[in-house]
C-alpha cells in the first residue's frame, strides 16, 4: 500500500515527491487493535445499559421493554429495590460502568486517531505494532480491572494505554519529519 504526497519546494519551480508505504503487517496489526478496541468498546455500552435498567436509570418508556426490572425515570429515584442495601449496590455497579465508558472516550478516540495516522510515517514499524498491540492491551486491562475493582491493575492498564499512545505519537512525529 502506497500514499504519494506533492510538496512544492518552492513557487513555480519544481515538485517533490514523496511516498509513503505501510508495512501489511503494521496495517494488521492496527486493525486487528482497532476491532478489539471496538468490541471492548461495544460490551462496556452494553454493561453500562444493563446496569442503567438494574439501577432504575433507563428512561421511563423502557419499563414496557424490561417490565421485570421495575420502574425506570433516568435517574433510578422512582424504582423500589428490596433493600437499602441493594439499592446501594444497583447504583454503585451503575456508576462504576459510566465511569469505564467515559474512560475509554477520554481515551481510546485519540488513542486510535495517534495508531492510524502514524501508521503512514512511522519510524519503527516494529515500535509501532508494539505500542499499537500494548495500547489495547492496556484498554482492556483498564476496564476488566475497573469491572472487577482491582488496583494497582486498573492504573496499570492506564498508564499502558497513555504511555504506548504517547510512543505512537513520538514515533508517528520522527517518521514524519524524516519524510
Amino acid at each position: 500500500f502506497q500514499v504519494i504526497l506533492h510538496r512544492k519546494s518552492k513557487p513555480k519551480t519544481h515538485t517533490m515527491m514523496t511516498t509513503v508505504s505501510v508495512d501489511s503487517m503494521a496495517l494488521k496489526v492496527a486493525m486487528l487493535s482497532t476491532s478489539v478496541l471496538l468490541l471492548k468498546m461495544n460490551y462496556s455500552n452494553m454493561t453500562t445499559g444493563y446496569h442503567r435498567i438494574s439501577a432504575g436509570g433507563r428512561p421511563p418508556e423502557d419499563a414496557k421493554l424490561f417490565p421485570k426490572s421495575g420502574v425506570q425515570d433516568f435517574s433510578g429515584d422512582s424504582k423500589v429495590f428490596k433493600t437499602p442495601e441493594k439499592e446501594k449496590l444497583m447504583k454503585a455497579k451503575l456508576t462504576r460502568a459510566l465511569r469505564i465508558v467515559a474512560n475509554d472516550l477520554e481515551n481510546i478516540p485519540i488513542g486510535l486517531i495517534t495508531i492510524w495516522g502514524s501508521l503512514f510515517c512511522c519510524y519503527s514499524v516494529n515500535a509501532h505494532m508494539a505500542c499499537t498491540a500494548g495500547f489495547a492491551l492496556g484498554r482492556v486491562l483498564h476496564t476488566v480491572s475497573y469491572e472487577l475493582e482491582l488496583q494497582p491493575h486498573r492504573a496499570i492498564g492506564w498508564g499502558i494505554g497513555i504511555t504506548t499512545s504517547c510512543l505512537l505519537a513520538c514515533n508517528g512525529v520522527v517518521g514524519a519529519l524524516l519524510l
